[in-house]
């Protein structure tokens, strides 16, 4: 593989992830204005995500037969031109029913992307110890870190949200050509074949992994869809203030995602996830004890850098423990990871109408305990051959 054309298909995944991460932290910090506008309560709010979640599935699974057929880098590129679609027809909302339909089309152009940006890293570096999947992760937090405050001080300013979705689409269309054409990069080849997918689901730890997984990522979707709206809400707060809290949660995660990428190599992925569990369990608990926006904000930066590397140092672990394809295994974890997030948003919006918003957030030191006590065991499992 050209080296010119392998840097430039990671740099434009990593950009690709960036935008994603922005299309995808629009709505958490334009909520409180959507939810006014269109009538939403807080449950309808956090099923939003939930909704979307069965097309995802559906895509993920789908996404590897898509990735065979036509190559990554077609998919990926498909992908980003499917969530552009579905934010530009999320404007013309008019009711929660209309809104919940249109996440459809957002949920699968990113399951998509969720589901082949990942893999394609391993594809083109496929000796990776685990630096090289957290750099490419830390564009997330940085794509939220950016646009949160952008989008803030835009919305703060009067700016309709319809526009700012637009504009999020506009810079997602233009990531798309920034990719090689799939016919210059050749990438290795996935086993798509149904016999290789079950010998996959019938290992053990590969369940352990994915729920592992999900519960990382519902702790991180925990902080990132409620934050802003639980600072606009609770504190009395503009929008801007609400972006503060949502980009010093995006701070921590880049920060310890980019750390993460120097230091995975020299003490180990299995290390470094049990150590930011047990960190993410201790500090998360921390929340209740927060009484003052500026002690909130320093709180949500530590633990975003508690929890920054779970998602991709699990992912990245599993694919160094599983002798199965990388691509379907990242594929089948994302289909852990994703309804993890969902599912976290929905269950603290139920939580929310009913006791307060600021009781929702138990969610998140649970989901962290739950995966410690699945990385535990696998700590078991793994000194055994386990199917």
């Amino acid at each position: 593989m050209e080296t010119k054309l392998r840097d430039r298909t990671y740099r434009a995944s990593c950009a690709s992830l960036g935008i994603y991460s922005a299309s995808v932290i629009a709505l958490p910090i334009c909520l409180v204005a959507i939810s006014k506008e269109l009538g939403f309560s807080l449950t309808q709010s956090g099923a939003l995500g939930l909704f979307a979640s069965v097309v995802q599935f559906v895509m993920l699974i789908s996404s590897s037969f898509f990735a065979a057929r036509f190559g990554k880098i077609r998919v990926i590129r498909g992908g980003l031109v499917v969530l552009a679609a579905g934010l530009v027809l999320f404007i013309l909302s008019k009711s929660w029913i209309h809104a919940a339909l249109l996440m459809l089309v957002i949920g699968a152009g990113s399951a998509l992307l969720d589901a082949l940006l990942t893999p394609i890293v391993e594809d083109l570096y496929p000796k990776d110890d685990g630096s090289k999947m957290n750099l490419l992760h830390a564009f997330w937090p940085v794509g939220t870190l950016v646009s949160v405050l952008l989008l803030g001080q835009l919305l703060t300013m009067g700016v309709s949200w319809r526009y700012l979705f637009t504009g999020i689409a506009v810079v997602m269309l233009l990531v798309m050509f920034w990719f090689p054409s799939s016919r210059k990069i050749r990438l290795p080849a996935n086993r798509t074949d149904f016999s290789h997918m079950g010998e996959i689901l019938s290992l053990r730890r590969f369940w352990l992994f994915g729920s592992a997984l999900g519960f990382a990522g519902g702790a991180e979707g925990a902080f990132t869809f409620w934050s802003a709206s639980y600072i606009q809400l609770s504190f009395d707060q503009l929008p801007r203030a609400g972006a503060f809290g949502t980009a010093a949660f995006a701070l921590g995660m880049a920060i310890g995602r980019f750390s993460s990428s120097r230091i995975a190599g020299k003490i180990g992925l299995r290390r470094l996830i049990i150590i930011s569990l047990l960190c993410g369990v201790l500090v998360s608990g921390g929340f209740f004890f927060v009484r003052n926006l500026f002690t909130l904000y320093a709180f949500l930066a530590v633990i975003g850098l508690c929890i920054a590397t779970l998602w991709p140092s699990i992912q990245s672990y599993a694919g160094s423990q599983l002798a199965v394809d990388p691509t379907i295994l990242m594929i089948f974890l994302s289909c852990f990871g994703l309804p993890g997030f969902n599912s976290a948003t929905f269950i603290m919006g139920v939580i929310g109408d009913r006791w307060g918003l600021r009781a929702s957030f138990i969610v998140a030191p649970v989901y962290i305990l739950f995966a410690l006590i699945l990385m535990l065991i696998d700590r078991k499992l793994g000194k055994k051959t386990v199917r």
